[in-house]
Formats: structure tokens, sequence, C-alpha cells
């Protein structure tokens, strides 16, 4: 079984045993109880202060910098689905023939009003007074 460092006191009472390899893993250190990040043999301080405290921004940074520490060459390489390449034209083109038959009482969607949805309205559905304000 390996013992990894905590980033916090040093210590090498953290085990690494059985954890699958592509497992993200929050845990305490056993001997100083602070809060370590556990991914791919690699320990990385997580702080208590700023995950119960700092602002949305600040733990947004620090989350976003923990997982910078991951990040190496070819860890993201997958193969990318054909619906998912950026190709503008691509999805226009599906966009307009996902469903004719709408209700001719309606107008046809402007192409300005799916800019408008995809480029604000879809990030916001994510939002939960957002999505029941708006879809119930």
């Amino acid at each position: 079984m390996e013992r990894l460092l905590c980033p916090h006191c040093q210590s090498r009472r953290i085990a690494s045993a059985r954890v699958p390899k592509d497992v993200v893993v929050v845990m305490p250190c056993p001997a100083c109880s602070q809060l370590v990040v556990f991914f791919r043999r690699k320990v990385v301080a997580l702080d208590r202060k700023v995950l119960e405290k700092g602002s949305r921004d600040e733990r947004k940074m620090h989350i976003a910098s923990i997982i910078a520490e991951f990040l190496e060459p070819g860890l993201l390489k997958f193969a990318i689905p054909e619906p998912f390449i950026d190709d503008e034209e691509a999805e226009e083109e599906d966009f307009l023939e996902v469903d004719q038959e709408q209700d001719p009482e309606l107008p046809p969607i402007s192409e300005r009003e799916l800019k408008e949805f995809t480029r604000v309205q879809l990030r916001r559905l994510d939002n939960p007074e957002y999505f029941k304000r708006h879809l119930g």
C-alpha cells in the first residue's frame, strides 16, 4: 500500500490503496484532519476556510486551481462525438431541421431568438430558480 504525503502536515498517513484510477477523492488527512483531494496518486490541499467562508468566485477559483493541478498533457484526450464538434454551420442546420411540424398558429423561431436562447437562456437552465420560474 502506497502512502502519500499530506500537503498540510507532511504526514505520510494518506493511503492510496484501492482507489480506482479515474476517481477523485475528497477526504480528511488521518493525521491533521485537513481536507485534501486525491487523484491519480497525487494529493492537493483544500482550503477549508475558502470553501466554508469564501465568496462564490473565491470558491470557484480555489476549485479551479485544484483541478488545474491534476491536468496533465493528454489527460482529457478522448474522441469527441459528432454532435459536439464546434461547427456553427452544422449546428444551425441541425436546429433548423429539428421539428418542421410546428403549431400553425405560432410563427417560427427567428434567427435572433435562437441565438439569444443559445447565448443566454440555455446557460441559465442550470439555475434552479430560473428553471422553476420559466419552466415550472
